[in-house]
């Protein structure tokens, strides 16, 4: 099982590292370890957390899970699906429709049955030998019925592209899609899998939500091109096929790009948002070294005291320097998230810390599960076992019995360990709540903190609200010190309580916290008010572009500078599905809402807007389903915290496909009055 280097030095183009202390390691289970480095660098500070698999312990075993046990669904966070199924440990894998169907982009194998069609982007393999691999997959497949032959192009994949899908329950909801027939299929006695024998049950236009009770062939127009729809009591013959063969593959999750093959450094071709390369970001991926040990590793990112994030080349270069011989990285940005058990804990949690400031929920994941006994040799174990601590704090251990497998048997109650006033290393023996068990606990008490950072567990308070604030402190090496109760905290309006418990009163206010020879100030913005966006008036009302998807599509876009307003002539009449306009347009401070008039046709469309975040990353959000209605209404919606400000309104636009039923006609929206939702007093 490959070891953590006790100095981590990655080559170039990884920024020269001027500290770097021994890595914090733990015991996670049998075969399962972690680390976390915390390293200064001539170009920032970085913390590395990385988890090794050892796929040759038998009481090991990898498993793809997906958000909600459902391709469509509305997401769910790396812990959420690490703690319904038992996981050890775990981390985000593929890109996805983030804030549409939440899909993953690509392909998803889970014990052993495709659930869908590859991309052309590399993915990781796990194999009925208990290897990981990273490799490339390609589908073919075909459906024959009668005098018919027809391409099957996709699975789970809606509505179907070029040829037939086909859809199971794996998928969830099919959403209603004009010119597309399904077949409800009966499997032949014995049938497993795609490939086999089905009886046509019978056939429907999907002009209604349908919830695939078992398996479908979805028939699109360039299927109805080829071959007439075949009718109840047919027989259909379907052959799949998967390279490489499904049935070497237990499981299987995308993303990319490839970073590391044959222990060296690679471009992908295929890599997802190329122009991204040499972008720092908070980053994921996996990994695996010559023994065939699996590495799970994330690097926290976007927090400028606390870790800058790292280039893909950098990733790589780190992955080299873990021992890794192959490695990829999974969806990154705000959605990097890696979960392990701490020792003492019953369930895995998150061990980096999530540059939305809270766990993104995502589409999939591949995760870690441990099946060794349970029960034998228990002892006493605390958390932390080890730390830094400013003099006389009074910390708070976790006590738990655990067994030699890492599960947890019992609460061993939170003792409390006061520092020593005087600097310097020192020890402690700490005895558990009941069963008498005895442990020791090591610290060094040091004076000054280097940082002192303050969190908000939410970003603005209602009058009379509460915000619960953290305060963290670091020293000199990055390395987190403990700070108990040694939290000074105030606050110029409202009032805060000593464990950093503020309540608002009717104003913006000021809190302090201090420790360790420093003071931090956070302002907190209490309450919220309306600010008017002159969106639509000269010169931002120029700005605006349209567009249609697909492109060249019929639809107009003008404003009246005048009312002002904005008008959004689309025709769905055809082939177009979107009308759009796009524009650039960056929004003052933290909005909280984003709100507008809108008069409608009755047309039944959907309207959309577009918001970026500072990094580059798009969120669309539903601002009404289905325009069904005459005259003016004014829509609102809240905006997710992650849109990490500065925030950008890059489009406004009319969907042919998100109310209950497809629209197919022409029609005009008009906008006005656009306004943000802002934090504090006006």
């Amino acid at each position: 099982m490959l070891v953590f280097p006790p100095v981590l030095a990655p080559p170039a183009p990884f920024p020269l590292v001027l500290s770097a202390p021994p890595p914090q390691t733990a015991f996670v289970a049998p075969g399962v370890q972690r680390a976390t480095y915390r390293l200064s660098t001539s170009a920032g500070p970085l913390v590395i957390y990385a988890v090794s698999v050892d796929l040759h312990e038998p009481s090991l075993r990898l498993r793809t899970v997906l958000a909600s046990d459902r391709l469509v669904s509305a997401g769910e966070g790396i812990s959420s699906m690490a703690l319904r199924t038992g996981a050890v440990a775990g981390v985000n894998a593929d890109y996805y429709d983030i804030g549409q169907t939440n899909q993953p982009l690509g392909v998803v194998v889970r014990d052993g049955a495709l659930l869908r069609t590859p991309s052309t982007r590399i993915a990781l393999a796990v194999t009925t030998e208990r290897t990981v691999r990273f490799t490339n997959f390609h589908f073919s497949g075909s459906v024959t019925y009668g005098g018919a032959h027809v391409p099957l192009t996709t699975v789970d994949e809606w509505p179907p592209q070029g040829g037939v899908s086909f859809l199971t329950p794996a998928y969830g909801m099919l959403k209603p899609a004009a010119g597309v027939s399904v077949a409800l299929l009966e499997p032949a006695p014995g049938a497993t899998g795609i490939t086999g024998t089905y009886r046509v049950i019978s056939v429907a236009a999907a002009n209604v939500g349908i919830v695939p009770r078992g398996p479908l062939l979805a028939f699109g127009p360039a299927a109805l091109k080829l071959a007439a729809l075949p009718s109840a009591g047919d027989s259909v013959e379907i052959t799949a096929t998967l390279d490489p063969a499904l049935g070497d593959i237990t499981s299987a999750v995308g993303g990319g790009p490839l970073l590391v093959a044959n222990g060296g450094s690679v471009t992908d071709p295929n890599a997802p948002a190329p122009e991204e390369r040499d972008r720092r970001f908070p980053v994921c991926g996996a990994a695996t070294s010559a023994d065939g040990t699996l590495l799970l590793l994330a690097v926290d990112g976007r927090q400028p005291v606390l870790s800058i994030g790292v280039t893909r080349p950098e990733f790589a270069a780190l992955m080299l320097a873990l021992g890794a011989s192959d490695g990829m990285a999974f969806d990154s940005g705000g959605s990097a998230t890696l979960v392990a058990r701490v020792l003492g804990d019953e369930n895995a949690s998150v061990l980096n810390f999530p540059s939305d400031g809270s766990e993104r929920p995502v589409a999939d994941g591949l995760f870690v599960y441990s099946d060794a006994p349970r029960g034998l040799h228990p002892r006493l174990t605390l958390r932390p076992d080890r730390f830094e601590a400013l003099p006389g704090a009074v910390v708070t251990l976790h006590a738990a019995i655990v067994d030699d497998a890492g599960h947890r048997l019992r609460d061993g109650g939170t003792p409390a360990l006061r520092a020593s006033l005087d600097p310097g290393p020192h020890s402690a023996s700490v005895q558990a709540a009941s069963g008498g068990e005895v442990a020791e606990v090591a610290y060094r008490t040091i004076e000054r903190l280097a940082r002192l950072t303050v969190d908000p567990d939410r970003p603005n308070a209602e009058m009379g609200g509460t915000i619960h604030f953290n305060a963290r402190g670091l020293d000199a090496n990055g390395d987190p010190v403990e700070l108990g109760d040694a939290v000074r905290w105030s606050a110029d309006a409202g009032s805060i309580a000593t464990d950093g418990t503020y309540r608002a009163g009717n104003a913006d206010a000021a809190v302090a916290a201090t420790a360790g020879g420093l003071v931090t100030r956070v302002e907190v913005r209490v309450g919220r008010h309306e600010m008017p966006l002159e969106l639509f008036t000269p010169p931002a009302g120029d700005a605006w572009r349209f567009a249609t998807f697909p492109r060249g599509g019929p639809g107009s876009l003008t404003f009246s500078p005048a009312a002002p307003e904005l008008r959004l002539g689309y025709d769905f009449s055809g082939e177009s599905r979107a009308a759009y306009a796009n524009g650039t347009f960056v929004l003052p401070g933290s909005p909280l809402g984003f709100a507008l008039d809108i008069l409608g046709d009755g047309n039944g469309a959907g309207v959309r807007v577009i918001f970026q975040n500072r990094f580059g990353e798009r969120r669309p959000l539903t601002l009404v389903r289905a325009v069904d209605w005459h005259g003016w209404r004014r829509i609102s919606i809240a905006l997710p915290p992650d849109l990490n400000p500065p925030v950008t309104l890059a489009s406004l636009y009319a969907v042919a496909t998100l109310g209950p039923a497809p629209v197919r006609s022409a029609g005009t929206l008009v906008f006005r009055n656009p306004a943000l939702v802002a934090a504090g007093s006006p």
